[in-house]
């Protein structure tokens, strides 16, 4: 067959292979397009090596940082729960009831807005505030180093430093080193956007055409990460309208350090929805206990008023929670 044109056919072939690729956006430079993430940036100070994600593991699985020496990070960030737990509050070192539910640690290490109030703006120092917390480990810092080399520590610092010595800020570091290594990046998701048609179910797909439209999910939830937060242009803080808890302290959210705006008052960061099938119970208070109460949630219009009603059906309920659960989910990782 011969081409009269082909500019206008190499535009539609062009249209065609965008749409049977999943592509989301007309701009693929555009970082609300929902997309697959790139390399997980390292910082200049901290650079990647295996010795040192090696030991950021082993410290990360260890309850020697914490000061009954039984409280390890996997205690609140358990890999088989999606690097967060099943429990509605976490429960610290001493047994006390926190005031939040932990969040998953999926793709933490793309963000510059870390724990629900975006108090630290890198992992390195992320790190460090959980294990000094009275409530969450305990551990007084100044002892951590001598507690480590009494436990056999010095052979992989050394590995991984170069020396043996072990400082907080190298705890910090291999503990950051390990964290940016846990992704969700290989989902049913993006094997659909590479062409792998039979990647996703009926039901994820039409899922996700819910997700971009009617259910108004994309309105926060954008970007390679399934959330706004951790694009430049954000926003990064959403009130959602989900009820205090009565047996929780009060929780003003991001406004907690943004004393003087009252405009994050009971604001929460906006997770990543990458992982969210393996992360239940959810919200900031764990309040909600399955994806389907998720669901309902939002299509109600939240609790407070201070959402719309999205007036799904049933139909279109299951779908979208398709989407989440095995769509945007690898349920192996």
């Amino acid at each position: 067959m011969k081409l009269s044109n082909p500019i206008r056919w190499l535009s539609m072939f062009v249209g065609v292979t965008a749409f049977a690729s999943g592509v989301l956006s007309q701009n693929d430079k555009d970082e609300f397009a929902l997309s697959t993430p790139g390399p997980v940036p390292y910082p200049a100070s901290n650079p990647y090596s295996k010795d040192k994600a090696n030991l950021g593991k082993l410290l990360f699985a260890d309850g020697r940082l914490s000061r009954t020496g039984v409280t390890p990070c996997t205690w609140c960030h358990d890999p088989n729960r999606g690097f967060g737990d099943d429990r509605t509050i976490s429960i610290g070192d001493t047994k006390e009831a926190l005031n939040r539910h932990s969040p998953g640690l999926y793709n933490v290490g793309y963000l510059k807005h870390l724990f629900w109030d975006g108090r630290a703006a890198t992992l390195e120092e992320q790190a460090v505030f959980p294990i000094k917390h009275p409530k969450e480990m305990a551990m007084n810092l100044d002892d951590l180093p001598a507690r480590l080399i009494k436990g056999g520590y010095e052979m992989q610092f050394n590995k991984a430093f170069g020396s043996k010595e072990i400082t907080v800020e190298r705890v910090a570091m291999a503990l950051a080193t390990y964290e940016r290594t846990i992704t969700q990046n290989n989902t049913p998701f993006d094997h659909w956007l590479k062409g792998e048609k039979n990647a996703m179910s009926k039901d994820a797909i039409a899922g996700l055409e819910l997700f971009k439209g009617k259910a108004k999910c994309i309105d926060c939830h954008a970007g390679p990460h399934f959330s706004k937060a951790y694009t430049e242009k954000g926003p990064i803080y959403k009130n959602t309208g989900v009820y205090q808890s009565p047996v929780l302290d009060p929780d003003p959210g991001r406004m907690a350090i943004e004393k003087s705006n009252a405009e994050v008052q009971d604001a929460f960061k906006i997770p990543t929805l990458r992982g969210v099938g393996r992360n239940e119970p959810f919200m900031h208070n764990g309040s909600i206990a399955t994806l389907e109460e998720v669901v309902d949630f939002y299509n109600r219009g939240g609790d407070k008023g201070k959402l719309k009603k999205l007036n799904l059906t049933d139909v279109e309920k299951r779908q979208l929670v398709e989407f989440l659960r095995n769509g945007i989910t690898n349920q192996d990782e």
